[in-house]
């Protein structure tokens, strides 16, 4: 059995980082989309089918905590895990950031294999939840 590629939504206003991941993440089999704050990531999630939102904090416009508010007060977008990886790595912003309900966090430089096996393993775990939600090109039977 296969499944269709995980769409990624990568919201960062760092454009280095944000070119870097993405490439990882292309490379890895994802299909990668980006936004370069929280306002335009809701109009992407608007358009695309989105599993999994990477979000950087401190953004112009709408930073990451306003941006995963936004996604959880959309029933459509349940099911998009949302996940920080930003330069704040206190205990504080851990803490604030696993009661605003965030999926996962990874302080910049994340360990790169962490975040790809965090990203797989959730993905994993919502499709198996929620095997309605898969993208339109679903699963194939071999």
């Amino acid at each position: 059995m296969r499944t269709a590629p995980c769409t990624i939504l990568i919201v960062d206003d760092e454009r280095d980082y944000v070119e870097t991941l993405a490439m990882l993440l292309q490379s890895s089999g994802y299909h990668v989309l980006t936004a370069r704050d929280g306002e335009l990531a809701l109009q992407v999630l608007r358009t695309h089918a989105v599993e999994v939102v990477l979000t950087d904090l401190a953004m112009p416009r709408l930073d990451g905590f306003k941006l995963l508010e936004a996604i959880r007060a959309q029933p459509r977008l349940a099911d998009v895990l949302v996940m920080v990886v930003s330069g704040w790595g206190g205990r504080d912003t851990h803490v604030r950031c696993t009661r605003a309900g965030f999926d996962a966090f990874f302080v910049k430089p994340c360990d790169l294999r962490d975040l790809l096996w965090t990203v797989a393993a959730g993905v994993a775990r919502q499709r198996i939840l929620s095997p309605d939600r898969l993208p339109s090109a679903g699963v194939t039977l071999r």
